[in-house]
């Protein structure tokens, strides 16, 4: 169900130029973005928590819960459309992903948390005043999460994450596929027991999916390993493929299709020193890596979102090597051979980071994450536009 609306606070930090700026939304409780989507008309959609308890607890039986979804509609100027906090019951509710539909609408996925039913798969529909159009939870007869969504060639959906092991041992990579209507048609687990789940998807032309995420890798002796996986249009597995180049533990996070046609992920890997850089590798849609990188100082970088440029691809996430706070915002072009083309950081004395990049109408990127330096306190909203080589002058 959805709430009425939440009092926000919204503040214009920066309008150097017309085509950059930066805003925060939140309250005095923590906040933060995990995705924006360019709607139609110029404005931004933007979707991430509201933590109206920070003991993360039920706050009644029949109201919101410790974490609600919120979500921000604002027009070409900034300005809010709409505002609110979604949920389904006490306990934490949240949307990782979603898409504008073609009849401008939006489709968000994500988790919701019931007494009788435990963490399931969330996926609804907001039209583009704010109004549930309909409302789905899926899942096993255990413990799941979502952790990507994207909208398949057919019109429906497609739910990638984990959902815990039978026996108890872990978790397993599992995938929903859905109707339009977010009814599901079928859900698929792989893999044997253990730490494996599934954070980003790309649909091939065929109707095929790559699918990746970290994996257990006991013969490696590491917790989380890259791999690769490819499942054809009904969810049977056609191969997985396991990554293992890094020292240590390495989670990809997200990937893009880049111009000659491979694959770039991207992510975060544990160095000898045991501190994370940011990782990114190249691969064929055929699962053969052809190289691998790693960008960061004496500190702990991660990337968290990727995007395509005509350079090559463009990474989001967060440094504490380089910028001006704690943690700052750390967005850089790469190309096709792993070389920095550009890199900027953004922050300010407390934490800022990027958990989402797209590319902006007109040019330049949306970031959207958190920041503890401005706002209304503790951690708020953060969503910029920056230039094309990720500036904010």
């Amino acid at each position: 169900m959805r709430t009425g609306f939440l009092l926000i606070s919204m503040i214009l930090l920066t309008a150097a130029q017309a085509d950059t700026w930066e805003q925060t939304y939140g309250t005095d409780l923590p906040e933060q973005a995990f995705f924006s989507l360019a709607a139609e008309d110029g404005g931004i959609f933007t979707c991430g928590i509201f933590i109206i308890d920070v003991s993360y607890a039920f706050v009644s039986s029949d109201g919101p819960g410790g974490i609600d979804c919120m979500l921000v509609r604002t027009d070409a100027d900034n300005e809010i459309l709409w505002q609110g906090d979604y949920y389904r019951g006490p306990w934490p509710d949240l949307g990782v992903a979603g898409v504008q539909t073609d009849d401008g609408c939006f489709v968000i996925a994500g988790v919701t948390t019931t007494m009788e039913e435990g963490q399931q798969n969330w996926i609804f529909k907001v039209d583009d005043e704010g109004e549930i159009v309909w409302d789905k939870s899926l899942g096993t007869d255990y413990n799941d999460w979502t952790y990507d969504m994207m909208q398949t060639a057919d019109g429906g959906f497609l739910l990638v994450g984990y959902v815990d092991s039978l026996n108890g041992t872990g978790t397993v990579v599992s995938v929903f596929r859905t109707d339009a209507e977010g009814s599901e048609i079928w859900n698929r687990q792989y893999g044997e027991a253990g730490a494996g789940m599934a954070e980003a998807q790309i649909e091939t032309d065929n109707g095929d999916f790559l699918i990746i995420g970290p994996i257990e890798d006991a013969e490696a002796g590491v917790y989380a390993a890259p791999f690769m996986m490819r499942i054809d249009s009904e969810g049977s597995e056609l191969w997985m493929k396991l990554f293992s180049g890094q020292p240590g533990n390495c989670y990809p996070l997200d990937m893009v299709e880049v111009s000659d046609g491979n694959i770039v992920m991207t992510g975060y890997a544990e160095t000898a020193d045991g501190d994370y850089d940011v990782w990114a590798a190249l691969v064929t849609p055929d699962g053969e890596m052809l190289e691998e990188w790693t960008y960061g100082g004496k500190m702990d970088d991660m990337a968290f979102s990727i995007t395509s440029c005509d350079e090559g691809c463009v990474i989001a996430g967060s440094t504490e090597s380089e910028g001006a706070g704690r943690i700052d915002l750390w967005v850089f072009c790469i190309d096709n051979s792993g070389e920095v083309i550009w890199s900027e950081t953004h922050g300010g004395p407390g934490n800022e980071s990027a958990e989402d990049i797209i590319s902006a109408p007109g040019g330049g990127y949306i970031l959207s994450g958190y920041t503890s330096t401005w706002g209304a306190g503790d951690t708020d909203i953060w969503v910029l536009r920056v230039d094309e080589e990720g500036r904010m002058e």
